[in-house]
């Protein structure tokens, strides 16, 4: 009779909710990541409009195109907060998708080491009946051999 595992649909729960865990996880990520892009680029055209507007300060800027520019950049610096916070947000957001992944993976093992104790245990015992059996072999052409032998002389 093969090994069967006792707790094996147990175990393709656990594995079916690691891999849940671990696509959760990844999207947050892919989620993080996409706003840390987000806040490189707002900072690239902040620094970029920024120098412009150095630029045209030193040569000499209307009223209203100074007014615009420091609308603008107090827009830049808005948008530039409002991703910050989105970022604390979406971190926060995966290092909880990293957690659950952690405990996920940790049940999952737990279960795998059940099945390698019991994996084990069954062999042992396999090995045990085999054992016997042969012991039982050996008995019986041992007890066949000296009763046949007596009974000739």
């Amino acid at each position: 009779m093969p090994f069967r595992f006792r707790l094996k649909s147990l175990m393709r729960h656990r594995e079916f909710k690691l891999r849940e865990a671990q696509a959760a996880l990844g999207a947050a990520e892919a989620l993080r990541m996409r706003i840390l892009s987000g806040i490189d680029r707002l900072k690239e055209i902040a620094l970029q409009e920024s120098v412009q507007f150095e630029g045209e300060q030193k040569k000499g800027i209307g009223a209203a195109r100074y007014l615009h520019f420091k609308a603008h950049l107090s827009y830049l610096e808005h948008e530039l907060l409002l991703l910050n916070k989105e970022l604390e947000k979406a971190t926060a957001e995966a290092e909880a998708r990293k957690r659950a992944m952690i405990e996920c993976d940790r049940s999952v093992k737990a279960i795998e080491s059940i099945e390698t104790r019991d994996r084990e245990l069954y062999k042992s015992i396999q090995s045990h009946k085999q054992q016997k059996q042969l012991d039982d072999v050996a008995v019986f052409n041992d007890y066949r051999n000296r009763s046949g032998g007596e009974g000739e002389s």
